[in-house]
């Protein structure tokens, strides 16, 4: 029964030992993180800073796109598909955009994002409906 005594006091020492080293290195490491290094969502280096972007619109046909119609975008780095685009992107269902200028217009701020080193250059419901590209 004594044992257990003694053990009981020593497990609990060393349980808040650890505790409270653990918690003391997390501040450390918190520390230096935000001196030492940029936060996640920046990227240093900025791949499409001299990099020849284009948007190219083209016309959705029904029948290679399950009867689906309308327009979407392809972007371009240096003549290459980068990113192609047949739906409204952020939109449930696969529509595509009701006009050529709405493609042209997202596909632009698509652009916009990677000149500015936004990665990935996703968009949301708000930033289509602040384009005005939603019917």
């Amino acid at each position: 029964m004594r044992t257990i005594e003694i053990r009981f006091p020593v497990i609990l020492f060393l349980v808040f030992l650890v505790m409270a080293t653990a918690a003391c290195n997390q501040e450390k490491t918190d520390e230096n993180k935000s001196v030492n290094q940029p936060p996640a969502s920046t990227v240093a280096f900025n791949l499409y800073k001299d990099a020849n972007l284009t948007v190219e619109v083209f016309k959705i046909d029904s029948i290679e796109h399950n009867g689906n119609r309308g327009w979407g975008y392809d972007i371009m780095v240096d003549g290459k598909i980068y990113i192609h685009q047949p739906n409204i992107p952020a939109i449930m269902g696969n529509n595509g955009f009701s006009s050529e200028e709405d493609a042209q217009e997202v596909g632009d701020f698509i652009i916009q994002k990677l000149k500015n080193n936004i990665i990935p250059p996703s968009v949301t419901p708000e930033e289509l409906d602040s384009l005005g590209v939603l019917d």
